[in-house]
């Protein structure tokens, strides 16, 4: 009689795509069949008019498979999609008003950014799942080269350019993302492990003089450390002891900092004070609030700075487009952000639902912390906004 149930199995196999879904599916209805031949044994019905019977409750295999087909396929989420269409195609308006800077290379750049996207969204994510460790590997290997191999500067910020490409800190954190995603998704992850791979790479950032990237990565992985499958009272006593040593190393190096590191917190708080130095980017960024209006300006501000191309285009877009626009965009990037979370919550794939949360971490703290700075809430530190920065990324301008 196992002969039937093989028959049986192969038959529905036939109708599904995708390997993965495959060995799933034959695994979740031979249990299925074994479970309730097993209830039907324990009622005195004989083992060969048992399975027999199972299967025919079963239905038509090929329904079956065709079923099971649509379920595991991979579903392209359109309303994410047109969410991320719309926004990085604003990434256009703030080089309209931006002096030095390439509409073409932007508009390149939105266009591969799409083209990405797109495939990222098509590719059954479960088949790089087997591949974790390779890329923490790569990503290992890139933050040695940029510590001692680097072949440019930015800010004292080394980089690598790669026939036109920048490979900086902040552009390893979606590959870091995989590794963290597929290894916090087991089901006992190995805390020594954890705990080694994040301080080696801590320092191997710290050594790239780019703190914004460390604040960034670490944020990333207290998320998913935060939503793994870790005892609860682990990851608290192990957020109390990073958070313990965090406040330690910060109030050491507030009394050992040199006066012009924290002239930068000084300025943040009372930046008419230094106003010819550090404070001067919050004043201007004062005024641009002040002066944006419901429709924004058509002249030039009357100090322009770099950075309004760069890490300050929620500004641009604020002081040239008006609130009406950059509302507009704040809107969009929130429901960009809702529609992750949703998403998270409806994937049963524990690798999955790791991969979303971490994505939207990523993308949700440069967002808060760029909007920030423009609108005077936060410090200002060199963070992008996601999708729309130009080039996509702060080091790349």
């Amino acid at each position: 009689m196992t002969n039937i149930r093989e028959h049986f199995l192969n038959e529905v196999m036939q109708y599904i795509k995708s390997r993965e879904a495959k060995e799933i599916v034959y695994k979740e209805l031979s249990y299925h069949l074994e479970k309730s031949k097993s209830e039907l044994v324990s009622k005195a019905v004989p083992q060969n008019k048992a399975e027999e019977q199972v299967i025919k409750q079963m239905g038509n295999p090929s329904k079956l498979g065709t079923h099971f087909n649509k379920l595991y396929r991979p579903v392209f989420d359109w309303k994410l999609f047109g969410l991320f269409i719309i926004i990085i195609s604003m990434g256009i308006l703030p080089i309209i008003n931006a002096d030095g800077f390439s509409m073409a290379r932007q508009i390149i750049n939105i266009v591969l950014g799409i083209l990405v996207t797109i495939t990222f969204m098509l590719i059954d994510y479960r088949k790089i799942k087997k591949l974790g460790w390779l890329f923490l590997i790569v990503a290992f290997g890139f933050l040695l080269a940029l510590n001692f191999f680097p072949n440019a500067m930015i800010n004292g910020v080394s980089i690598i350019r790669i026939m036109g490409f920048t490979i900086s800190g902040i552009s390893l954190l979606p590959i870091l993302l995989v590794f963290w995603a597929f290894y916090l998704s087991k089901e006992k992850p190995n805390l020594i492990v954890i705990y080694s791979v994040y301080l080696i790479s801590v320092i191997l950032f710290m050594r790239l003089s780019n703190f914004t990237d460390v604040f960034i990565y670490s944020v990333l992985v207290l998320t998913l450390f935060l939503s793994s499958s870790i005892n609860k009272m682990t990851i608290y006593k192990t957020i109390g002891v990073y958070f313990g040593l965090l406040l330690t190393y910060v109030s050491v190096f507030w009394f050992t900092a040199k006066e012009l590191q924290k002239i930068r917190l000084l300025a943040f708080l009372n930046p008419a004070e230094y106003q010819h130095n550090e404070g001067f980017i919050y004043l201007v960024l004062k005024d641009f609030r002040t002066q944006s209006g419901w429709f924004g300006h058509k002249q030039l501000p009357k100090y322009y700075i770099q950075e309004l191309a760069t890490d300050m285009v929620f500004a641009n877009i604020m002081y040239f487009y008006g609130w009406l626009v950059s509302g507009f965009l704040l809107v969009l990037l929130s429901l960009l952000f809702y529609r992750m979370v949703i998403l998270s919550i409806q994937i049963k794939d524990r690798f999955g639902k790791q991969l979303i949360i971490g994505v939207c971490s990523l993308l949700s703290v440069q967002f808060v912390f760029n909007v920030g700075t423009v609108l005077g809430l936060l410090p200002h530190i060199s963070i992008s906004l996601p999708f729309i920065s130009y080039g996509l990324t702060p080091c790349n301008c």
